[in-house]
């Protein structure tokens, strides 16, 4: 199962499993919530695309960057370093099964 792992304060690490679709934003109405004001209400969504996910950007303020790099779509490869406008994140893919 992929996941996305919140990087807060350097130690604290807070992983959260990831839907088919997964909702990302400051919003409480948002699968991950991140209470930052760096971070749109509804701010990126992760979907499950057969064997990948991909990320997309919703236009935040702020932006999304996957390895220094903005986008507004891409696919996720396990390691990627993401950002929501300025919180850390690092996606953990699932590795092949069966």
């Amino acid at each position: 199962m992929a996941r996305l792992v919140l990087i807060r304060d350097e130690d604290d690490l807070v992983a959260h499993k990831l839907r088919n679709v997964t909702t990302i934003g400051r919003a409480s109405l948002n699968h991950i919530v991140i209470d930052d004001p760096a971070v749109s209400a509804q701010h990126a969504i992760i979907a499950r695309s057969a064997d990948s996910y991909r990320l997309q950007d919703l236009h935040s303020t702020n932006g999304t960057r996957v390895n220094g790099l903005p986008v507004t779509e891409v696919e996720l490869k396990d390691g990627d370093k993401i950002l929501f406008g300025s919180v850390a994140a690092v996606f953990a893919g699932c590795s092949r099964e069966g």
